[in-house]
This record gives structure tokens, C-alpha cells and sequence, in this order.
């Protein structure tokens, strides 16, 4: 069963809340980008990025028995690798899952690429993440249920794992469960996602989290 969280939660409530359950699972967005306008669908960090992810994982101190994954791109590896760095976590790692890259919606990995060279990518999430259906992307039904799937059945290699990954991978968990408040308006922002935890009898809850519900950083950029 799954059960919703409606509050906004912190990243420093995930300590407690990693050492009273069996497991819990971590989805972020990476934290701030180099444009896209430079040619390159995969850029990394910028020098203020990297430290706002840094600040981020300084939140996540005090949390135990911790695996890293993230999407193929590098704005999520150095996202996770600034993370660990704030935490004080050990550096294992990092493994890769396509199932949360900015690609894995799209029926083929390059449909993502031509949507943003076209100018259409905002246009596109809006109509998807409206109806559920767009041009050249897996029906979001289809995909929320997989994506969810691997969340909450994936043995990642320890009892909590954090994995970095995108705005409309973000939203195509969030949106269909309904989870305040995530709105369409909170699509986009840095290191913002989904806090997901299991108890003792099995039963999975799923929350909206950010670094500090008090200071809530949002952007206005896709993917």
C-alpha cells in the first residue's frame, strides 16, 4: 500500500525518518546547470551549483547506511557527488539508472533532443503533464507505473539510497499521486523531489521534499 505524505518535508528530517523505517529512497533533481543554449544536451554544473548541492547535503548529515544512483547526465552525477561531499557520506558508487534520465519518457532517447533544439520542450511537458499523452513520449500512466515500480522494488545495495535525476521525472511521480503540494507550478527547481520511505509491515509513503521547507528555492528551467 501506499500511503501520501501532505506535508512538505525537509532533508534533514531524513535521518529520523531513515532510522525508523526499512528503507527509504531519495528522488532529486539536479541543482543548477550549465545552459543548454551552449550546444551540449548534457552539461555539468556550474561552480554555483556545485555548492548549492553541497549546502543541500548538509542537511543529510547524521543519515546512515547510505548507496548513490543517478540519471546518465552529468548535472545529476555531480549533483550526487556534491551531495555526498556536504554530507560527510563515504564516496562509494554512483550507479547510472536510464529508467530516471530526462530521456526515458520519450519513445526513442533522441526525441528529447530534437523536442529542445525545436524550442518545444515547455509546451510539450505542459500538454503531457496535462492529458498524460504528447507527441514522441511514453503515456505518462505508463510510465509513472514503472517508474514507481523500480522506486519501491529495486534492491539499490543498502537500506537508503539517494538518486539525482530530472524536472519531468519529478513530476511524472508526483503529479498522478496527486502529492501536495506539488502543483504544476513547483514542475521546476533545484534539488527539490520525492522522499520515498517503507515500514515494518511494508507499506510505502511518499512525500514532497526540499532542502528547507522554510526557504524554498524555485527556478523556472526544464530538464
Amino acid at each position: 500500500m501506499l500511503h501520501i505524505h501532505k506535508e512538505i518535508l525537509s532533508f534533514s528530517d531524513m535521518p529520523e525518518i531513515a532510522a525508523h523505517s526499512e528503507k527509504t529512497v531519495m528522488l532529486v533533481r539536479h541543482s543548477i546547470r550549465e545552459s543548454l543554449q551552449n550546444g551540449s544536451h548534457d552539461p555539468g554544473l556550474t561552480a554555483e551549483g556545485r555548492e548549492y548541492a553541497r549546502r543541500c547535503g548538509t542537511f543529510l548529515r547524521g543519515m546512515n547506511g547510505v548507496c548513490f544512483g543517478s540519471s546518465f547526465r552529468k548535472r545529476s552525477v555531480e549533483t550526487v557527488q556534491a551531495l555526498i561531499e556536504g554530507a560527510g557520506f563515504e564516496l562509494s558508487e554512483i550507479k547510472l539508472y536510464p529508467v530516471i534520465g530526462d530521456t526515458a519518457q520519450f519513445q526513442r532517447p533522441e526525441d528529447l533532443d530534437i523536442t529542445i533544439d525545436n524550442g518545444n520542450i515547455p509546451a510539450l511537458l505542459k500538454q503531457y503533464f496535462t492529458t498524460g499523452i504528447a507527441e514522441r513520449m511514453i503515456p505518462l500512466p505508463e510510465y509513472h507505473k514503472s517508474l514507481l515500480g523500480f522506486l519501491t522494488t529495486t534492491e539499490f545495495g543498502n537500506r537508503n539510497v539517494i538518486l539525482a535525476s530530472h524536472d519531468i521525472v519529478i513530476a511524472a511521480l508526483l503529479l498522478p499521486l496527486n502529492v501536495y503540494p506539488f502543483r504544476q507550478d513547483d514542475w521546476c527547481g533545484y534539488i527539490q523531489g520525492a522522499a520515498l520511505y517503507q515500514s515494518s509491515n511494508g507499506d510505502w509513503t511518499i512525500g514532497y521534499i526540499v532542502p528547507d521547507k522554510n526557504t524554498r528555492e524555485k527556478y523556472t528551467l526544464f530538464v
